[in-house]
């Protein structure tokens, strides 16, 4: 899950994207900024707009990872 979270978070054509976890909750991801790899560790770090300050996320809570269609 690392390389393909890498991989998402390297493309900004691909965003907006929006997480959900395991325990329901979800994330809207507007851009790659919002979000990193921790450098140490494997877990993914989001920087969500509203909410705490940071979430740190081990990928393996990730169920889904969808791209949100932007208003056109």
């Amino acid at each position: 899950m690392r390389a393909s979270l890498e991989r998402i978070l390297g493309r900004p054509v691909d965003f907006p994207v929006e997480i959900t976890l395991s325990s329901g909750d979800t994330y809207l991801l507007p851009h790659p900024d919002h979000a990193q790899m921790h450098p140490n560790t494997r877990d993914l770090i989001i920087y969500p707009d509203v909410g705490p300050f940071s979430l740190v996320v081990n990928p393996d809570q990730i169920v889904t990872i969808r791209p949100v269609r932007k208003a056109s």
